[in-house]
């Protein structure tokens, strides 16, 4: 491909054009060199035939060759013949492929600010994607019709923002369109989709078929993940437009977390983690911020070491330096962010924020039996309210009032199975929730764990390996739960996530095993309540990343829901029918709040706020790559737009068939 300034060659057919060459150009030279000598005769004198003793110099072997237009002229046609058939590819702006797909990285990297005028890259991007769509659909004398053109964002995931089109302005007003994100880059799915495209099925036989494959332009500052995943396909060719500078460097919070100590509840810990991409150490202050105001400052500027390279893996890893501050008072709750003092080409990860929720202690109702050892458990936690029902009574609430599960974060059915289970949180022993899609077809006896999901946050802390069940429930799951612990018996730790409706089903009665007598017991339910009550949600102090979706649980009678965005942009949302609402995906990295109403109008509205921070361990690298690796197969980037190879042997042909016509005038005018 071509350099800056430059117009690049490449040869399809050298050893051919090679074998001519040597064929055909010594024997044309000799010819002038040997040509036959004249018959000698004896005349007088050869003063008026100068060129006749010319000639005989000439045909002498070995001597100097005079100069002869005829000579040049044969000579320049056949080395324009023997370059036609080297089949040179010329760097015109063109291409051979029917269609050409055009992948533009959208991905939290390419907001680095190290294009010229301080541009973005995603900018650079798609004003360079721009002008080789142009370039592609300029045509020539000798050019193939244009190729369809189809355009892909991609970042986290894919998006077809252009299917195959022949219209040029329709292609650049797509690329126009791609908003910039601050997510991971993967490229798998574009090329997926770029083939979905490009695969057609055959109706006789039912079997897809493979058309003619895409040439992708990849305009991208080279700093994707998976790379290593893709597998270019037979004549898939990737042409890759390095964009950005390959010296930027970059230093951000890569981690944050927020935390309250039993011992101290009005207060928050913080918890930061700086890494730096730089091949220099970094050293500078960190602030915190709460709700926008200035909490406190590092005493002192932090030291994070310079990115290294592995010794085994030849990869480079970034420098880390774990920060934490001193407690600050926090009894409301709020917004903790922390900033880096400093500025560099990326700022999304310059500052990360938690959430740091206020103390809240959780209302939970018992129903049913409220055995002893359960009901000991629950009251040894720190609870807002403990309400013991028993079935009936629950019942005559449910009949009176659909709406009271919502006055509880958590519900606990003991052995007891209400009228109604359409909405709320629920820890259900041993009762099948048949509204839940859970049915019961028997008992079992004598259970014990055959399998686990470990890595879900109800096992956590939770061993399970000494565990015996005397009796169980059979129960078969519905399609849409989930099974957690499983027994050779049937499952033993069911979920279920059903919009207003969440569950957690254990088939069996603890008393009815030897789980009260251990630890594991305490711990589950504690991870159940928790996790019951952020509504099915994996309990953590960990903000979301770009590219997640949040997810609420309102009030029945809330009204106007609006999300407002960190540019302070506001969405107004639709309350759906079961009141779990969900918004997404976030692409870009800040604090989203969360407002509606309810109950009488002079109430005030009711906030939640989510956290969204750029992984900078994998999008903070900032200096740009100059050559890509697949799988199978090494791509080096070019600068700026580039183009595809274009045939030049049609010129070559013509040049030479134009020296051959000079060739025929010069003899005849000669003779």
């Amino acid at each position: 491909m071509s350099a800056a300034g430059l117009l690049a060659v490449t040869w399809l057919a050298p050893l051919a054009a090679s074998v001519l060459a040597l064929a055909t150009l010594p024997p044309l030279v000799a010819l002038y060199f040997l040509r036959l000598r004249r018959t000698k005769r004896v005349i007088s004198s050869t003063l008026f035939w100068t060129r006749a003793t010319q000639d005989l110099r000439a045909n002498a072997p070995f001597q100097r060759l005079r100069f002869s237009l005829l000579l040049l002229l044969q000579l320049l046609a056949l080395l324009l013949l023997i370059f036609a058939i080297a089949q040179p590819q010329l760097d015109l702006g063109g291409t051979n492929a029917q269609r050409v797909v055009i992948l533009i990285d959208a991905s939290g990297s390419m907001s680095a600010t190290d294009c010229s005028q301080s541009t973005t890259r995603l900018t650079e991007a798609k004003r360079l994607a721009s002008e080789r769509v142009r370039s592609l659909s300029s045509g020539g004398l000798f050019s193939s019709a244009a190729p369809s053109i189809m355009v892909v964002a991609f970042a986290k995931d894919a998006q077809v923002v252009c299917p195959f089109t022949d219209n040029a302005a329709q292609a650049i007003d797509a690329i126009a369109s791609i908003e910039a994100t601050d997510e991971t880059t993967q490229i798998a799915d574009a090329f997926e989709l770029a083939r979905a495209f490009t695969t057609v099925t055959d109706p006789d036989n039912a079997q897809a078929v493979i058309a003619a494959p895409p040439e992708y332009e990849l305009f991208s500052d080279g700093r994707i993940a998976d790379l290593d995943k893709v597998v270019l396909r037979t004549g898939e060719r990737v042409v890759f437009h390095t964009v950005g500078a390959a010296t930027t460097q970059n230093v951000g919070i890569a981690g944050l977390a927020a935390a309250r100590t039993p011992e101290r509840p009005d207060e928050v810990q913080i918890f930061a983690r700086v890494v730096n991409w730089a091949s220099t150490p970094y050293a500078g202050d960190l602030e915190v911020r709460v709700d926008g105001t200035l909490r406190a400052v590092t005493p002192k500027p932090v030291e994070v070491p310079a990115l290294h390279e592995d010794s085994t893996t030849k990869v480079r890893i970034a420098g880390e330096t774990q920060v934490v501050f001193p407690s600050i008072a926090l009894p409301q709750g709020g917004v903790v962010d922390v900033r880096l003092t400093t500025k560099d080409a990326l700022v999304a990860d310059d500052c990360a924020s938690v959430v740091a929720a206020p103390p809240h202690a959780l209302s939970i109702a018992i129903v049913g039996k409220g055995a002893f050892v359960l009901r000991s458990l629950l009251e040894g936690m720190t609870l807002a309210a403990l309400d013991v029902f028993s079935l009936e009574e629950w019942d005559r609430r449910l009949a009176s009032d659909a709406q009271t599960p919502d006055a509880y974060d958590v519900i606990v059915l003991d052995d007891a199975m209400p009228a109604q289970l359409a909405r709320g949180r629920y820890l259900v022993f041993r009762a099948p929730p048949l509204a839940a899609g859970i049915v019961a077809y028997g008992e079992k006896q004598n259970a014990s764990v055959r399998s686990l999901r470990d890595e879900h946050p109800l096992l956590q802390y939770v061993n399970l390996d000494g565990l015996f069940v005397a009796s169980m429930t059979a129960v078969a799951p519905g399609g849409d739960a989930d099974v957690i612990v499983e027994a050779s018996e049937g499952p033993l730790v069911v979920t279920v996530n059903r919009g207003p409706l969440t569950l957690v089903y254990v088939s069996f009665d603890p008393m009815e095993s030897n789980w009260p007598l251990q630890r594991g017991f305490v711990n589950f339910c504690s991870n159940a309540i928790a996790w019951l009550a952020a509504g099915g949600q994996a309990v953590t102090d960990e903000p979301l990343a770009p590219g997640d979706i949040i997810t609420a649980r309102l009030p029945s009678d809330a009204r106007t829901p609006v999300l407002r965005l960190p540019d302070e942009r506001e969405i107004a949302l639709v309350v759906p029918a079961q009141s779990n609402l969900s918004y997404g995906p976030l692409r870009r990295s800040g604090v989203y709040r969360l407002q509606w109403e309810q109950g009488s109008a002079d109430r005030a509205a009711t906030t939640l706020s989510y956290a969204v921070n750029m992984k900078t361990r994998t999008e903070g690298r900032c200096d740009a790559a100059s050559e890509i690796s697949f799988a199978t197969e090494r791509v080096t980037g070019v600068q700026g737009g580039g183009s595809a190879a274009s045939a030049a042997w049609p010129w070559l042909l013509l040049a030479a068939f134009v020296l051959l016509i000079l060739e025929w005038w010069v003899w005849l005018r000669r003779v």
